[in-house]
């Protein structure tokens, strides 16, 4: 009798290939996720996905929420803690902010891209500073808005870029992203004006996965509008630029190969690794 998908006899149809295989669809989409959105993603039948998604669940590695589907549960959680790029991250990362942070006096943050947005999954405040930027965490802000976000956007591929640039802005804003992101790749960084914070200003550069070229992630430092007028951020770019080209292939190796890539649409892996660090 003839089979298909995740039943023939392959690698893809070994059980445990096909439990793995859904946890790192599941992982890359929008959570919830409906069973056939998850068994299309994977290319599996209907029938087939949904007794390893069964079978996941009462084991704790998904969580079921009724007619909106499966999301990524506590068990693979913490599995991904055990084995996740979290503490090489927080290794490589935080002394280099923390000396930017001296450096400046301000506040020195990293943040990941998630899909159309950016999350803050690590900060330094500096310690001689009332009146520095007082963190979030896991701030979250469209690419469209604010320094770490126009870098992030400004090094994507163009025709990513002007997918997410077309994606809900207006026509004015539109041609004010295109123009600040056109400055960034000219400039090297980009720097924003109370975009995100009122009364606070930051310059930004963007980590480069060194596999292909796009922008996994961003280095900034922000603070207080008079703390950070224009012509001091312009200074500040020169040491972010410095200490980006020497952090960005530490963060892809840990992070995997093409990880600009994958992070585009991981925005549960963005958000559980800001939650660990």
């Amino acid at each position: 009798m003839g089979s298909s998908d995740g039943d023939r006899r392959s690698p893809s149809g070994d059980s445990h290939y096909r439990a793995l295989r859904l946890l790192e669809v599941l992982a890359g989409m929008d959570q919830p996720a409906t069973l056939p959105a998850i068994a299309a993603a994977a290319g599996l039948s209907t029938p087939s996905t949904y007794r390893v998604l069964r079978s996941l669940h009462q084991q704790g590695f998904l969580d079921h929420i009724g007619r909106s589907g499966y999301r990524i549960g506590p068990r693979s959680i913490a599995l991904a803690s055990l084995i996740g790029p979290a503490p090489a991250l927080m290794n490589r990362a935080k002394p280099v902010l923390a000396r930017l942070s001296a450096m400046a006096e301000e506040t020195a943050t990293l943040h990941l891209r998630s899909g159309q947005q950016r999350t803050m999954i690590l900060a330094v405040e500096p310690a001689n500073n009332p009146e520095h930027r007082v963190v979030r965490k896991r701030e979250r802000s469209p690419l469209t808005s604010g320094c770490s976000g126009l870098v992030i956007l400004a090094n994507l591929p163009e025709a990513d870029a002007e997918a997410i640039i077309d994606s809900g802005l207006s026509p004015r804003r539109k041609s004010v992203v295109r123009r600040q992101i056109m400055q960034a790749r000219s400039d090297g960084y980009a720097l924003s004006f109370s975009a995100n914070h009122t009364n606070m200003n930051g310059v930004a550069v963007a980590l480069i996965d060194p596999d292909d070229g796009v922008a996994l992630s961003a280095i900034a430092l922000a603070g207080s509008e008079r703390r950070m007028p224009e012509a001091r951020m312009r200074s500040l770019a020169g040491p972010l630029v410095a200490a980006a080209s020497d952090l960005a292939p530490r963060v892809a190796a840990i992070l995997g190969p093409r990880s600009a890539t994958r992070l585009e649409g991981s925005d549960v892996v963005v958000q559980d690794l800001a939650d660990e660090l």
